[in-house]
Formats: structure tokens, sequence, C-alpha cells
């Protein structure tokens, strides 16, 4: 007997939190400009004359050319066409053609607003003065530990593969040559939510998310030896996301370990990507029902309950125009 699910209405499907999403490593973006997606938006990076990171509309507001094809100088981002200059707050500062004329207003372009932290380069996709904070877990600004990256490009929808890490049956299942090897498939789920916050009690380890897309792993006991591991998640499109992560250790420290952790973790999410871009529907289905669920997936329920809350109630969101595809 075939089960017959009834997709997210396709609004749903292209609806996401504005929130500060990471969109490259830090280390990346040198004196070059770098262009991004996240959340359907087209935007390209670059730095200022003091190097710190800025965020504008990938393209040119006069003939649409593509600034990332452009150079950076003095501080400003330079346009390949007709070499028009946008500063950092997207305000055209020079239009080589008319150099005496006053520049027009709808000359300038969107700036979105950027920070780094953690290695990492988040942006705001909105078009905004004051933004929310961007609060972190406290382990990723440890100096004592050291920090392992890694980073992936699935063929999913967030909330499928949020829901990844949110579920602790598989683990024996689709990682039993990995971290599962040595875990039971029988599980009784302990976990306990509020808010925006779900926390699982799995073994030595705590899983710690945060909606709707943060999530780390600690150790449940204070040791010498410490270990963490940091996940978040990034929509580039309706089927597309990025994931960056850090796995964090207080021990080995010495050159080329990096390497090791870093491969490991990508290794590890690896194993999780061809299940995870089979699901079917592609997003998490309108409503509980549409599934099956047993005691196992209470933290992949509360997700969802949020999830659903998200999408019915007033927060600020982003709607990826449907002209645009994944």
């Amino acid at each position: 007997m075939q089960t017959a699910y009834r997709l997210a209405k396709e609004k749903d499907e292209r609806t996401f939190p504005c929130q500060w999403y990471a969109v490259k490593w830090s280390k990346s973006l040198k004196k070059r400009p770098l262009k991004i997606s996240v959340v359907g938006l087209d935007i390209v990076l670059f730095r200022d004359q003091k190097g710190v990171a800025k965020a504008v509309h990938a393209y040119c507001p006069h003939r649409g050319a593509d600034l990332v094809l452009g150079t950076c100088s003095d501080g400003h981002i330079r346009c390949p066409y007709h070499a028009w200059e946008f500063d950092g707050e997207g305000t055209c500062k020079q239009i080589p053609a008319h150099p005496k004329r006053p520049i027009p207003d709808f000359a300038h372009t969107n700036a979105y607003p950027v920070q780094e932290k953690a290695g990492l380069i988040w942006v705001y996709p909105a078009v905004v003065t004051d933004p929310p904070s961007l609060e972190l877990f406290p382990e990723l600004d440890d100096p004592d530990l050291v920090l392992s990256p890694y980073d992936a490009v699935w063929s999913a929808h967030l909330t499928r593969a949020v829901e990844s890490v949110l579920d602790v049956a598989h683990l024996p299942i689709v990682h039993q040559k990995t971290i599962g090897r040595r875990l039971a498939k029988e599980i009784e789920i302990n976990f306990e939510s509020e808010g925006d916050q779900i926390e699982i009690h799995n073994g030595d380890g705590i899983l710690e998310f945060r909606f709707p897309h943060l999530w780390i792993l600690r150790p449940k006991k204070q040791r010498k030896a410490k270990f963490i591991n940091f996940v978040t998640f990034t929509p580039v499109e309706k089927e597309k996301t990025l994931i960056f992560g850090h796995a964090g250790r207080n021990f080995a420290k010495f050159p080329g370990v990096n390497f090791i952790f870093s491969y490991y973790s990508s290794k590890i999410l690896k194993e999780d990507q061809a299940v995870v871009e089979s699901q079917h529907p592609r997003p998490i289905p309108e409503a509980l029902r549409l599934e099956a669920h047993v005691p196992a997936d209470g933290p992949q329920v509360r997700f969802r309950q949020r999830w659903y809350a998200f999408l019915t109630n007033k927060e600020p969101r982003i709607v990826i125009s449907d002209t645009k595809k994944a």
C-alpha cells in the first residue's frame, strides 16, 4: 500500500526564516570580490579599506552587470562594465561618464548586514539598519579549543537537512562504519525542548539545537580532553542547503591533525547526504499526520511544530521568488 503525500503549499516550500546565515569562510574573502547566494538572493562580498567584510546586491543597478567580475579599490567595488563605484553601504560614489553631475538616487544599490564570527562570514538577508544580534554557542570562542572546519552542499530542503542532526535513531544504521558502529539500534529518546531550543541527551554527549539552523554536540561531563562539533545550515535555494561545521578539540593540537578531524567530519556528512537528498516530499510535509512518527522521532516532531508555527506567525521571513529555480 502506497502512502499518498500531499506536498506543502508551494509558497511554504519557498519560505525561510530571515536569520543570520553563514555564507563563506572568512579566509576565502581576500582582495577580490566573491559572489554568494542565500535564500534566493545573489550577493557580492568584498572588503573595505579596513578589511571589513561588506555585502551588496550582486548586479549593478545601471545595466545589470555582475559586480563579482569587477575590482575593489579604496574600499569600493567597481562595476566591470562602466566602472560605477559602490561603497559597502550600497551608495554609488562615482559614475565615470558624468564625474561632475550629481549622482541620482536610482544609482544606489542594496546592501546587507554582514559580520564575521567563528571563522565564517554571516549575512543577514534583508535591507535593514538594525539587524538582530548573532548569538552563537560560547564554545566557538573558547581559546582552548582548536577548530577544524568542514563544509558541504546538499541538494535538499533546509528542513530535511536540519532534521538529520536531530535524528538519533539513524546513527547506528546510516553511520554504522563511523560514529554509529558501537551504538545499539534500540533507543530510549531523552530530550527537552523550550521555545527555540531542543536539547537531546545521547550517551556521553548533549546535542543542542537552536531554531532554525544552529546545532552543537558537547560532552555531558567536563573532562580534561574535550571535543565539540558545531554545524550551521544555510538555505541557498528551495532545495539547496549549505552546511558549515567545526570539529573542536583541546588536545592533539600539533600540525596536520586539523585535516584528520575535518576529513572525518566531512565523511560523516557524506554518509547522511545521499539519504537526505532522496527524501520525498522534498521539504517536510505540511502537517504531522502526513508522515508516520514513533517516540524516537520526538526531537524532529518538536522541530516540525516550531517550523509550522513559523509559517503561520509574523516572524521575519523571506520567500524565494517562484521564477528562480533551485
